[in-house]
Formats: C-alpha cells, structure tokens, sequence
C-alpha cells in the first residue's frame, strides 16, 4: 500500500515539475524568437515569476510574466515597428522601453 502511494505521489510530482519546464520552454521560445530576433545568451525565470533574458546582440529584458511578454509583441509592432528591443523593463504604472532603432518611449500600463 506505501508503496503504491509513494509510486502516485512521485507521478504527481514529475508532472508538476514537467509542467513547469514547458512553461519556461514556452516563454524561452517567445523570447527568443519575438523579442531577441537573435540568439539568447541568458534567460531565467525566478521563484518571483519574474522573466530575465539577455539576447546574443546585448539586448536585456525583465518582465513580470508570460502576459507581459505578450504586450511586449503588440508593443514591438506599435511603437518598434517590428524591429524590437534593445531594452524593456516594466515597472509598477508603466513600461520603460527602447526600440532597436534608439526610439525610447515610457508607456503607461
């Protein structure tokens, strides 16, 4: 019977720990491939939920979470034309940005 427990609680356990790797998967390739337009050379997603990436052409980003990686590619199209970040920060009111193009632009939420 201890046995059998321990086989459901160890099962439970991977798939939440495997849950949590697609979801850094996930956020990994939108920043890598929406955001960066280059390699990544740094990405973590830390106990806080927070999201910080340093792409291979120096650009950095810090964001609250996958949601705001979402606004940070409707951002890209609307402020950036496209070209994106050579930096982005969110703060608690706004996001603090820099397009690739030197255009630098802080936005209310």
């Amino acid at each position: 019977m201890i046995k059998k427990v321990a086989v459901v609680g160890l099962s439970v356990l991977l798939a939440a720990c495997s849950n949590s790797v697609d979801e850094k998967a996930d956020d990994f390739m939108d920043v890598s491939f929406n955001l960066c337009a280059t390699k990544v050379k740094s990405f973590s997603k830390g106990d806080d939920g927070i999201i910080r990436t340093v792409c291979e052409d120096g650009s950095y980003f810090q964001v609250k979470n996958q949601e705001t990686i979402e606004v940070m590619q409707e951002i890209n199209g609307a402020y950036c034309n496209g070209v994106g970040f050579s930096s982005f920060n969110e703060r608690k009111k706004y996001y603090t940005f820099t397009c690739k193009n030197d255009r630098s632009f802080n936005i209310a939420k």
